[in-house]
This record gives structure tokens, sequence and C-alpha cells, in this order.
């Protein structure tokens, strides 16, 4: 039978300053490259990237 495994993070007394507003709740961004750039993958918001 298949099992489902799940990862629960501590939480942190932090808040999350770089946040998604895609989400009604603070979330980080998911940064993914595109064409130079770095484009949060929910609200695509870019950012420059520099290596």
């Amino acid at each position: 039978m298949p099992t489902t495994e799940t990862i629960v993070a501590d939480p942190s007394p932090n808040l999350v300053t770089d946040c998604c507003g895609f989400f009604e709740a603070p979330h980080a961004h998911v940064w993914e490259y595109t064409n130079g750039h770095l484009v949060c993958a929910f609200c695509d918001e870019k950012r420059a990237f520099t290596p």
C-alpha cells in the first residue's frame, strides 16, 4: 500500500519579509530562473538574477 510522507517545518518566530502576494497569508516567493531573471512561480514578480 503506498504511503505519503508529510514534512512539517517548525514554526518560525520571524515574520516572512519577502512575501508573495499570491497568497492571503504571508508566504515566501518561490523563485525560478527564467530568461535572465528570477521570477516567482506564483505571482510572477521579477528580480534581476545576480550569479
